[in-house]
């Protein structure tokens, strides 16, 4: 035992003064600073000291004093590898060849010295090294040179133009854009732009010359792209030309309106609703003489009667128009001035269309002063009379006949017909009577309308009633039957002369069919086909509602303007002919008609008075007829519809008004004979028309005046050849080229393709055709026929427009010569046949290398080889002689080869340095032989192989450096120490994988899972149906029961039990592990698992508490009672009519109070007071709490309910009703049952009443205090004096070292240091103060004191609670050691082993990671694919040129190079970029580093000369 005193660290804070710069201005100043201070404080203590007997460890020595074995001692084991002992100098070990380390224990690296000799990447391994090549190269013999693969390094792969490296050994050809691979693979061959995706364009694509060229439909153009098809927007542009708005659509527009308008027939103008049209004619009449209207074309001039337009459209001259037959007369017409009038026959009056003539009824005016009957007829009427009567002389009296013989000679000398009661002197003829003559022949009473005939016969095939009409006057395309007694009317027409359209509702021959349409439809008069109105559809206009009705039935009446047809789903007014308007109340105006309004009038507008805004039909002015009042009345008939007759003798009348003209003298005409006659007429009043086709005639004489160029008396010839002019008169010129004399002008008419003033001139350049008016389309180069326009194209051109050179390989006029080039892709120039050779070639044909010292194109670029170097004729390269390489030669061979082309490897292996020349040997340590190939043998390494090796275990050792290569499972520099736990495999540097307390063997790393997980790490749990070790037992847990993955117990789903989980919950009960009672009333069960009712037959609700509703019954009430009205269904069978003793709609209820039996119709019979009637029965039984005869007894106590039979419930003494059996609980008791005592603190009756007892117990009866132990006093407030606990403070404490006894349980509180249930113990390391439940605030493993609580530092830390660990370099005890480490690597603070920075390994963390190998310890393998090195610190893959991302699976893009694909390509003109050095692969004609220079022959651009004359094609049709 020895006594000491141990150093305690405490520290205080003090606050001091100190000057300090910058107070104010530049002075200083005094200010407090806070300071921390320390200061030691010792304590004694004491322990046992063992006095220490050194022994030194093998392979070391104690000399002299020293304090330990500080002498190395060499002796066998001592070093490592094969080293020996060394018997001079300071290094202990002799290290053979390959291995270094004061103990030779450390590998040399043999890749860190030219790469180890290999080519390309260097692998070092204990002891020994190995070379890999890169992707695309494999190793050579010689295990260090890199020979390349099957690849596109190679000769392109043999592909024509691009070639695609896919993996290391394979390959595929690819196409530049506008070809594709041919079947062979290699070679490309031009494809169809268009054919794939229409070339990309969005409408029309044309393929020229191997390019898709997009063109566009109409209504778009092509935009700047020259691909997509841009909408040209017509309202911007100006074309669309509408009345008020535009609006753009794609490829195309519509015309929109403003507010108040509607869109016109012609989709553009703009119509005021309420037609306030803007008038075109306010500003000076619209340049009419006469009369001017508003249309949609603009102003539209008519005239005044008796006028006609001019051919100017504006200016109104007169017209007769009876002459000219533009009079609607039907009779006589009469012309004057401004207009015409017709008039009518004797007997006949003007119809109201002022055309037409109808017969006049004489008989109506004093019954046409007949005596008896008057009879009407055609132009005229007869007189009749009675029977008994005879017609006077004078044709209107009738006389009485007297005797029989005054009746025969009557009727011999009258011709008399034989009607009943009537007598004629002559059969008059009857017009529009539809009589019936088959009484006549019936000795009956003839009442009604009587059929009287008259014969007129006509001669010289004329007819009607005046016999004034002939075959001429059939109208309407009639014609005169075979006796040309009348007219044949074609369908559609009738009338004597066919003059009249069938009456609405007829059609065809002689208008007898009648018409079939419906709702509202017209008939064609000639077809009889439906013209149906808006809105109504169908062969008869069937198909649609009646006006004013819409909807499926036709059944809704809709509020149209006229009662018009509406939409037949949607009710919307349409509007029929003639109307508009958005209730189809406005009539259409003047000058337009039908559906909406769309459709303009024909009628000749001066000449009429309106238009019939339904069919467009024209209403004439007077003096004009036609259907378009386009004809003046016919001589002899004037006024409206020229239906009047004239009055005048020997001359005509005015067509207008009637009155009668004097003839004027030829040559003239007009009211005052002043007017000259109108070009075509001639004579007398200029009635008779010029028939000099067409041409003018002598107004006075009609002798045709012919134009210039025609001759002859009708002016129908042509000059005679050589002639021309007004009468021929002129001798023509001489025409050249087959041109032809004009007759009218005497210029010649020149053939095609010539002009001039005698055809002698071809046409100009660009020009061709019918007076060289047509432009030629050639290219500029090309000529154009003056004939025809065909194309004449130049030597190299070809083509309709000769806009196509000569395709690859012919040449000349038509491109009909064939290239013959020999080193050449069989192109020349299109123009002279001049072969465009390849690089390295010249002459005619190419047929000769480049001379000596040049190269490439037109061989005009001079070698830079160096070294005796020979330079390719074609592309400059060098071939160098033997031991140099390079660009240019200018290098020696590289490492490891040799000889021609450094091609020849050196024989040296493992990474033996070769003579690039002769390729000698210099072998490294650890091998030996001419060629460095036999590696150290028999535990031997290093150089020369003359060192041992000291392995165990079954380790290899390094040939090298002697350093073990231990197997899997140990470490150590001799491999004799095993894997820790938690690592495994070969150094035991691999970490275990397992997972969730699974063992890891040693050697293999292989997991050894415990119950409940499997995987490679044991990082599954086991899948469902699975349990137990490696999770190959199945579990039995049915219904969806879930299987512990450890035990293989089930937990079951709710609604089951059982330990399968097989068996269902029992009646009454559902949910979890079936602990739930099922809440039912009317019910057996519940769903075993959710809960839910099945309810009873006739219940119904969440919990069967209710009875079906009215008029249900049944299970689930689904079924439907069949009671009568009025009768009630029993909502559990169905029955009609209740059981006794129920009532309600669904007999749910019993009887009330009184009443029972069936329908409770029955009164109970009860009297006693207490007694109540059973509701089926009707037997009286005794309320609830009553018994006896009389039911006039009380339950005794302990009783309740009917007839006392029910025990009460009531415990610890509670009392019971003895009706309801409810419980009266008595103090200290409360519950239903009053089986439960008062809460805490409460006490008495209900327990209403409280106590205050502190920590005590009240009794729940009385009120009365319970203390607990520790505690006295009638409130239980006072605590036991010291030295006492327990129960009344009666039991003594027994704490020891001052410890503090608890006045409850007597445990003791320990004062400082001590510890357990009397304070007898120390504290135990960790912990101090009071009771030790203080823990040491000592890190990192440090010892406190158990009374204060300062710390020990363990080896590595320092500071107040060892919280800093040793500075980095530093380690030991209170740091005082430094660390001996390599590569800016830390050490271990407590045994200063080195940790090495990721990207390092070794003891001293002297070795960098192998290839292929990074990050800590070196343990993590790059994931680069095989194809490239990664970053040993961050892993990030190190992409070789030509390859790039994550692991550099990716190759380089088009235009990039190089390492990681970093750099940017400078390959112009398409030209291929290598993407491992950037290298151009130029195309055909080019040349150059970067494929800039030569080119092929440039051509005279077409498009380029049309840009500099400027285009000459509107815009829509560039593209």
């Amino acid at each position: 035992m020895v006594g000491y005193q141990q150093p305690c660290v405490q520290a205080f804070t003090r606050m001091i003064k100190v000057w300090k710069q910058g107070c104010t201005g530049q002075r200083w100043c005094v200010s407090h600073e806070r300071r921390t201070g320390y200061y030691t404080v010792y304590k004694q203590v004491y322990r046992m000291e063992h006095q220490t007997v050194y022994k030194c460890c093998p392979g070391w020595m104690q000399q002299d004093d020293e304090p330990g074995c500080l002498r190395s001692l060499c002796t066998v084991g001592t070093c490592f590898n094969g080293g020996k002992c060394s018997e001079e100098g300071s290094q202990m070990c002799q290290c053979p060849e390959g291995f270094q380390g004061p103990r030779c224990q450390y590998d040399v690296d043999e890749c860190v010295i030219v790469n180890g000799g290999c080519q390309q990447s260097c692998v070092n391994i204990q002891g020994s090294f190995f070379c890999e090549c890169t992707m695309g190269y494999r190793l050579h013999a010689d295990g260090r040179t890199c020979i390349t693969v099957n690849s596109c390094t190679v000769n392109n792969g043999g592909c024509e133009q691009e070639c695609i490296q896919i993996t290391e050994d394979h390959y595929r050809c690819q196409c530049q854009p506008g070809y594709q691979l041919q079947r062979n693979g290699k070679h490309c061959e031009m494809i169809d732009p268009c054919a794939a995706g229409n070339g990309g364009c969005p409408h029309i694509c044309q393929n020229e010359r191997g390019f898709a060229k997009c063109e566009c439909h109409p209504g778009h153009y092509l935009s700047a792209d020259k691909r997509s098809c841009l909408d040209i927007d017509e309202c911007v542009e100006g074309t669309a030309r509408c009345a008020h708005r535009c609006v753009n659509t794609l490829g195309s527009f519509t015309c929109v309106c403003n507010p108040g308008f509607e869109l016109g027939a012609d989709g553009k103008q703009c119509y005021r609703i309420e037609m306030e049209i803007v008038n075109s004619c306010e500003s000076n009449n619209g340049g009419c003489s006469h009369r001017c209207e508003h249309s949609t074309g603009g102003p539209h001039c008519s005239c005044n009667k008796g006028y006609v337009l001019d051919l100017d459209g504006k200016t109104c001259i007169e017209l007769d128009e009876c002459e000219t037959g533009e009079a609607c007369c039907s009779q006589f017409c009469i012309n004057y001035v401004g207009g015409y009038e017709c008039t009518c026959k004797a007997g006949f009056q003007l119809n109201i269309d002022g055309c037409g003539c109808d017969d006049e009824d004489e008989c109506v005016v004093d019954n046409g002063d007949c005596d008896q009957v008057c009879v009407n007829s055609l132009g005229s009427y007869e007189c009749a009379c009675e029977e008994g009567y005879i017609l006077g002389i004078n044709g209107q009296t009738c006389i009485t006949l007297d005797n029989e013989e005054l009746n025969k000679e009557e009727e011999e000398e009258l011709e008399i017909s034989r009607i009943p009661d009537l007598q004629f002197r002559r059969p008059p003829q009857l017009l529009k009577y539809a009589v019936t003559l088959d009484p006549f022949y019936e000795d009956e009473d003839v009442r009604g309308e009587l059929t009287l005939m008259q014969k007129v016969v006509c001669l010289d095939s004329t007819f009607g009633n005046d016999c004034s009409l002939s075959c001429e006057d059939c109208m309407n395309g009639g014609t005169c039957n075979s006796e040309n007694s009348g007219c044949i009317c074609l369908p559609g027409w009738t009338g004597m002369i066919c003059n009249e359209t069938c009456s609405p509702g007829t059609y065809g021959k002689n208008c007898n069919s009648i018409c079939k349409c419906q709702n509202g439809g017209s008939c064609d008069p000639v077809t009889g086909q439906c013209h149906c109105p808006l809105g109504i559809s169908g062969k008869i206009c069937e198909d649609g509602c009646p006006k004013g009705f819409f909807g499926k039935n036709c059944n809704k009446k809709c509020n149209c303007a006229n009662n018009g047809y509406c939409h037949r789903l949607y009710g919307a007014c349409l509007c029929d002919p003639g109307l508009y308007g958005r209730f189809c109340h406005l009539t259409c105006p003047k000058w337009v008609f039908g559906a909406g309004c769309s459709e303009e009038c024909q009628c000749v507008k001066e000449n009429t008075l309106e238009c019939n805004a339904r069919n467009g039909t024209c209403t004439c002015k007077p003096g004009y007829q036609g259907s378009r009042c386009q004809k003046e009345c016919t001589p002899g008939f004037y006024g409206a519809g020229c239906k009047l007759t004239c009055n005048c003798s020997d001359v005509l009348c005015d067509y207008k008004t009637g009155e009668c003209k004097h003839p004027c003298p030829p040559g003239f005409h007009g009211e005052k004979c002043h007017l000259s006659c109108n070009p075509g007429k001639f004579g007398v009043n200029c009635r008779q028309s010029c028939s000099c086709g067409g041409a003018s005639c002598d107004p006075e004489t009609g002798q045709c005046l012919c134009p210039a160029g025609k001759t002859g008396p009708a002016c129908g010839q042509d000059c005679p050849e050589g002639l021309w002019g007004v009468g021929c008169q002129f001798f023509c010129e001489s025409c050249e080229n087959g041109g032809q004399c004009n007759r009218e002008t005497g210029i010649c008419d020149c053939p095609l393709g010539y002009t001039g003033k005698s055809c002698s001139t071809p046409c100009p350049y660009g020009y061709y055709g019918q007076n060289c008016l047509l432009q030629c389309s050639c290219n500029i180069n090309a000529q154009c026929h003056h004939v025809t326009g065909e194309c004449m194209c130049p030597p190299g051109w070809t083509g309709y427009d000769c806009k196509r050179s000569c395709d690859t390989g012919h040449w000349g006029q038509h491109c009909e010569n064939a290239c013959v080039c020999s080193n050449s892709d069989g192109s020349c120039d299109p123009v002279t046949g001049v072969c465009f050779c390849e690089p390295g070639y010249t002459g005619k044909h190419c047929e000769q290398r480049c001379p000596n010292g040049t190269f490439g194109p037109g061989c005009k670029y001079s070698c830079q080889c160096k070294n005796g170097a020979v330079c390719d004729h074609v592309s400059g390269a060098c071939t160098c002689a033997a031991g140099w390489t390079g660009t240019f030669c200018e290098k020696a061979c590289p490492d490891g080869f040799f000889g021609l082309d450094c091609h020849q490897v050196c024989e040296c292996k493992n990474a033996a340095s070769c003579n690039h020349i002769i390729g000698t040997c210099h072998c490294l340590p650890g091998w030996v032989g001419a060629k460095c190939d036999q590696s150290c043998q028999g535990g031997s390494f290093g150089e020369r192989c003359s060192h041992v090796c000291n392995c165990h275990n079954g380790a290899l050792c390094d040939p090298v450096t002697g350093t073990c290569i231990c197997r899997a499972g140990w470490r150590g520099a001799t491999c004799q120490e095993a894997c820790p736990p938690g690592l495994y495999g070969v150094n035991c540097v691999q970490p275990c994988i397992c997972h969730n307390r699974a063992t890891c063997d040693r050697v293999s790393g292989v997991c050894i899972c415990p119950k409940g997980w499997t995987g490679i790490a044991c990082e599954l749990e086991c899948q469902e149906g699975k349990y137990g070790e490696r999770c190959e037992q199945n579990c039995n847990c049915s219904n969806g029961g879930v299987c512990d993955r450890y035990s293989g117990k089930c937990s079951c789903q709710p609604g089951w039990i059982g330990s399968q989980c097989d068996v269902v919950c029992p009646s009454g009960f559902f949910g979890e592990q079936c602990k739930e009672r099922c809440d039912c009333e009317h019910s057996l069960s519940c769903h075993h698992q959710t809960g839910v009712c099945h309810c009873d037959k006739g219940w119904r609700g969440k919990q069967c508490d209710k009875p079906c509703l009215s008029g249900y019954y049944g299970i689930n009430c689904a079924q439907h009672c069949n009671c009568a009205l009025g009768t009630p269904c029993y909502h559990v069978t169905g029955e009609c009519g209740c059981p006794q003793g129920f009532t309600g709609y669904g007999c749910e209820k019993t009887c009330s109070p009184g009443t029972y039996g069936k329908n409770c119709n029955r009164v109970c019979q009860c009297s006693a007071e207490n007694e109540e009637c059973h509701p089926v029965t009707g037997k009286c039984t005794c309320l609830p709490g009553y018994y006896g005869i009389h039911c006039d007894l009380r339950c005794p106590k302990g009783t309740y309910g009917p007839y006392c039979q029910k025990a009460c419930k009531c415990l610890n003494g509670g009392l019971c009703d003895p009706v309801t059996g409810t419980c009266d609980c008595p103090p200290g008791f409360i519950g239903a049952d009053c089986s439960k005592s008062c809460p805490e603190n409460h006490h008495g009756k209900d327990c209403t009443l409280w106590c205050s007892c502190g920590k005590g117990q009240c009794d729940p009866v009385t009120g009365k205090c319970y203390c607990p132990p520790g505690y006295l006093g009638p409130d239980c407030q006072q605590v036991c004096p010291q030295g006492r606990y327990g129960p009344s403070c009666q039991r003594m404490c027994i704490c020891k070292n001052g410890g503090i006894c608890s006045h409850v349980d007597g445990s003791c509180t320990c004062g400082l240091g001590w510890t357990g249930s009397y304070c007898e113990r120390e504290c135990p390391p960790g912990r101090y103060g009071s009771d030790c439940h203080l823990h040491c605030s000592c890190q990192n493993n440090g010892t406190c004191d158990r009374f204060t609580g300062c710390c020990q530092c363990p080896e590595g830390y320092y500071g107040h609670v060892c919280e800093h660990t040793c500075p980095s370099g530093f380690f030991g005890l209170n740091c005082l050691h430094s660390c001996d480490c390599k590569n800016g690597a830390s050490c271990n603070i407590v045994t200063g082993q080195c940790i090495c920075p990721a990207g390092y390994q070794g003891i001293q963390c002297e070795k960098a990671c192998k290839l292929g190998w990074f990050g800590d310890r070196c343990q993590n393998q790059c994931e680069c694919g095989g194809v490239a090195l990664c970053d040993p610190v961050t892993g990030k893959c190190l992409c070789p040129p030509g390859r790039t991302g994550d692991g550099c699976g990716s190759e380089c893009k088009s235009d990039q190079y190089g390492p990681n694909c970093s750099l940017q390509c400078q390959c112009a003109n398409k030209s291929q970029c290598n993407p491992q050095n950037g290298k151009c692969r130029c195309p055909s004609k080019w040349m150059g580093p970067t494929c800039e220079e030569g080119g092929p022959a440039k051509l005279p651009s077409y498009e380029g000369q049309a840009q500099e004359r400027g285009s000459i094609f509107p815009r829509h049709q560039q593209h």
